[in-house]
């Protein structure tokens, strides 16, 4: 089998073989010209902040990509890496006709380096490995999936997500069968699912600028938890509400979403959400249960369901007398208790609580 960009090398063209779904393909080290490289619209670095903006235009939509993956701080680093290198440690993959199947990222790194130095060659070829025409869009998803989704260079969370997306949506593949072809439990690749579905579709739609999507892991926290899946299933507005608080920066902060566990419980507390942000829905919570940020509250609750519920054996070893570190941090504890009781004022004859 030839290639069709063959010709176009400045190389001759070295066999190589890479294994696929336990059958071996041939392809092609080859230095292509830059200029026959184009970037992918549909990969997942890049296909989920251009299709926000699509353009018929071929020539802005190439320029458009470059741009986004461009303003991404981690390229920039690699034009760095590339340029001290003298090139690529790793070849960029490409399909026949010239687009980029994996290595976008390198391939505007050569195209900046190539506007900075024009005077200098190596930037104007890239070593590149052509794959057969007749590979399969589906073998190449799982190709992608086994190097950035399982294997060490991965992609963003929300780049990893979206291939999963696309692997069970575009081609149909079940979620067990990700799972087991990405390392990953089953429960993982549904909210992974979930997860990017919703941000994709619902909130990406209306918070579109670029940088929104370094917010993935707001919802990935959201579908990880099992409370807050159920709240989702339940309540026909939760979504809508949670796209919302992320959107306008009443959840302004990743970790927060673990304590909407509570706030969703307590219909004061997910009032103040939905009307004024975190801050206050947390001051509500506060007002009726201390321990939802006081660690000492909390400590004290959690340690007077042990002593409730406290063993024989431990009981034992006070009660016999014969472990005098056990009965020490008793009596420690009854004294510092009874000096934080006379502290707060409370008269322990009285029934109020």
């Amino acid at each position: 089998m030839k290639i069709a960009n063959i010709a176009l090398a400045t190389k001759p063209a070295e066999v190589d073989e890479i294994t696929l779904e336990g059958r071996r393909v041939r392809v092609w080290n080859v230095d292509l010209p830059l200029d026959q490289v184009t970037l992918d619209p549909a990969n997942p670095r890049i296909a989920n902040s251009v299709a926000l903006t699509p353009t018929q235009n071929v020539a802005q939509l190439q320029t458009d990509l470059e741009n986004v993956l461009w303003e991404d701080p981690d390229v920039r680093d690699l034009y760095r890496q590339v340029l001290i290198n003298g090139g690529l440690i790793e070849r960029v993959i490409v399909r026949q006709d010239g687009r980029v199947v994996e290595g976008n990222c390198r391939t505007v790194v050569y195209r900046k380096l190539r506007n900075n130095q024009p005077t200098e060659a190596l930037w104007t070829t890239i070593p590149s490995r052509v794959l057969p025409d007749d590979i399969a869009e589906r073998d190449v998803a799982i190709l992608l999936g086994e190097m950035h989704v399982a294997g060490k260079n991965t992609w963003s969370p929300f780049e990893k997500a979206g291939h999963i997306y696309r692997m069970h949506r575009d081609f149909a593949l079940t979620q067990d069968e990700i799972a087991h072809r990405l390392r990953m439990s089953k429960s993982k690749i549904n909210y992974l699912i979930r997860s990017f579905e919703t941000m994709k579709l619902r909130y990406l739609r209306q918070f579109p600028a670029p940088g929104n999507i370094r917010k993935f892991s707001y919802f990935e926290e959201l579908y990880k938890s099992p409370e807050l899946r159920k709240w989702i299933d339940l309540d026909s507005n939760a979504e809508d509400n949670f796209v919302e608080w992320v959107g306008t920066g009443k959840l302004n902060q990743g970790a927060h979403v673990r304590e909407l566990v509570s706030i969703v419980r307590n219909p004061d507390a997910l009032q103040a959400m939905n009307e004024h942000g975190f801050v206050e829905a947390k001051r509500v919570l506060e007002e009726d249960d201390p321990a939802v940020s006081s660690k000492l509250f909390r400590h004290m609750r959690e340690m007077t369901e042990e002593l409730e519920q406290a063993r024989i054996d431990d009981i034992g070893r006070v009660r016999k007398g014969q472990n005098v570190a056990a009965k020490r941090i008793v009596l420690d504890m009854h004294r510092a208790l009874t000096h934080f009781i006379e502290l707060c004022g409370i008269d322990r004859k009285s029934n109020d609580g």
